[in-house]
């Protein structure tokens, strides 16, 4: 079942080697402009926060693409300061979320109080 959503959302599982690639192209990049040493998790934080564009392109049902890159490549950034890699933040998530439950209220999933 749930591969059946995912496929029919266009979303693949199958991580091919491009993904590393392309993050470790986007950590050189802000190494190239000293974006990690030169900068500080709040100055980035605040970058993430102005990347604003994806709600105001999901309101007005425009390709969010780039308002999903864009926010990944800061997220990125965030990740190389502080010597994680996407992948373990990505676990640790999943671990966090995988056995949870809870209810839809208005769209929105609302964690079970524990």
């Amino acid at each position: 079942m749930y591969d059946k959503v995912l496929t029919n959302k266009a979303i693949t599982t199958d991580y091919n080697s491009s993904v590393p690639q392309l993050i470790q192209q986007i950590a050189r990049w802000h190494c190239d402009r000293n974006l990690i040493d030169g900068s500080t998790d709040k100055d980035q934080y605040m970058k993430l926060i102005q990347e604003g564009e994806l709600s105001d392109n999901i309101c007005k049902n425009k390709d969010i693409a780039d308002d999903i890159g864009d926010i990944m490549v800061v997220l990125i950034n965030i990740a190389v300061r502080n010597g994680l890699s996407i992948e373990h933040c990505l676990e640790v998530a999943y671990n966090d979320i995988k056995d949870r439950k809870g209810t839809m209220v208005d769209g929105v999933f609302i964690k079970e109080e524990v």
